[in-house]
């Protein structure tokens, strides 16, 4: 369904929630190379609950709740600095973060039947900058439906850590709401992984120095980005793999990199010009996640095809996505120390990038025993090559749905018409689906 945006979200109220406690003075984080390289990205999700779970969501619980959740996660209320060199801190001084209280006269099954395009009027879009010192790096958003039911938007700074961790934030707040202890802590004690310098490193091939965007911390694109998002049923994901595997090979193939495979190949057939043979990889990095650590500790890895995309067997593809990735982390690393952290990247969309989000505790976040009904999440600031970002469905996905997946897939907005098309030809997309 097709609304205009115009009053959709209304009567927005403005407020600041910082810890209950003071953190102390001259508190500073130095954000690592991988943070800083993930600078210019932002996560946006948007949590939906009905009517009955909000009863315990109330806006004086979740205020309080975060007053308290603050005192550990101090972190996402600083405001970032400069050094004389020109490399960002943070400056860990109680600031705050952002919240916002809106109503809409929808309710939560409508709006869930209306194009995408709206997700981003129940999460802000603010970015950091072009004042630092005045920029909150998290924004909450709750708005009030006509069912009774709320949404809750969260707005990440990616330089703070990566989905993962903005998941392990808010489920622990959603702890906290619940009296309990939430089961995470953010581990600030220890410092970010240390890389072992290497000599002479190749250039990192999965990110993109862009022209300097100065304190005004967002991805200059050279085009109009538009984002489609569709589920694949747990029905859809076993006859893809039967219809590209085979019956004996149907467990030998991970469904991200199988998904990935065939989406690599429809993008090649509408893209103009040359074919998209160099991908990026992102995935969790569960061995960097054992202790609590709130950073950008994901897998970044590239894999490069010396064959024609479009003509190639998907089976192959994906092959080449297991057997072929390198991870570039240290890369990264060395690349921003060289520069010290000053110079502007981009990683999504840098190359067409595909990542995977399949164990982000997305639903994780429970009050008083009510889960979301949906979850939605995206990123913000991706470069013109494109993303492509597979996420864990609902458990309640309807019939022949359980264990499905959902697809977020963010191109120029010349090739999504084109896309779609292609993706109706491999079963991704169904015929009834974005219409």
């Amino acid at each position: 369904m097709v609304a205009s945006q115009e009053n959709l979200v209304y009567g927005i109220k403005l407020s600041s929630v910082g810890p209950g406690r003071i953190t102390g003075s001259d508190v500073v984080h130095d954000p690592s190379g991988m943070d800083l390289a993930m600078k210019l990205h932002y996560l946006r999700g948007v949590y939906f609950f009905s009517s009955q779970a909000a009863q315990g969501l109330t806006i004086v619980r979740i205020k309080e709740a975060t007053f308290t959740w603050l005192n550990v996660h101090y972190r996402t209320c600083g405001r970032f600095r400069r050094s004389e060199s020109g490399r960002p801190y943070l400056k860990c001084n109680d600031c705050g973060v952002r919240f916002l209280e809106a109503q809409c006269d929808k309710t939560i099954e409508e709006w869930l039947e209306m194009d995408l395009s709206h997700q981003k009027l129940l999460a802000s879009n603010q970015v950091i900058g072009p004042e630092l010192f005045f920029s909150p790096l998290v924004l909450f958003q709750v708005t009030h439906f006509r069912c009774g039911g709320i949404s809750l938007g969260l707005s990440w700074a990616h330089v703070l850590g990566d989905a993962f961790a903005a998941s392990d934030f808010i489920n622990g707040l959603g702890q906290i709401m619940s009296a309990l202890e939430p089961n995470r802590l953010p581990n600030y004690t220890t410092s970010n992984t240390k890389f072992q310098k290497l000599e002479n490193p190749p250039p990192p091939l999965s990110i993109k120095q862009v022209n300097p965007v100065g304190d005004h911390w967002i991805t200059p694109n050279n085009c109009k980005m538009e984002t489609l998002s569709f589920p694949i049923t747990a029905t859809q994901l076993n006859n893809l793999q039967f219809k590209i595997l085979g019956q004996n090979q149907i467990d030998q193939m991970p469904i991200f990199e199988l998904i990935s495979a065939i989406i690599w190949q429809c993008v090649a057939k509408v893209r103009e010009g040359s074919e998209p043979k160099l991908v990026t990889i992102c995935k969790n990095d569960p061995k960097e996640r054992t202790g609590g650590e709130c950073s950008n500790s994901q897998i970044i890895s590239t894999v490069k095809a010396d064959f024609s995309i479009t003509d190639a067997d998907p089976k192959k593809l994906a092959t080449l996505l297991v057997k072929q990735a390198g991870n570039e982390r240290s890369q990264i690393e060395e690349a921003m120390e060289n520069d010290n952290g000053v110079a502007d990247f981009v990683v999504y969309g840098a190359n067409l990038t595909f990542v995977n989000w399949e164990d982000a505790d997305f639903y994780g976040l429970e009050v008083k025993g009510h889960k979301p009904v949906c979850v939605h999440y995206n990123i913000q600031g991706v470069g013109d090559e494109g993303a492509v970002l597979l996420l864990p469905g609902p458990k309640d996905f309807g019939e022949g749905r359980g264990e499905g997946r959902v697809v977020n897939i963010i191109l120029p907005e010349k090739e999504v018409f084109g896309l779609k098309s292609e993706l109706r030809k491999n079963d991704l997309l169904l015929e009834n689906e974005l219409e």
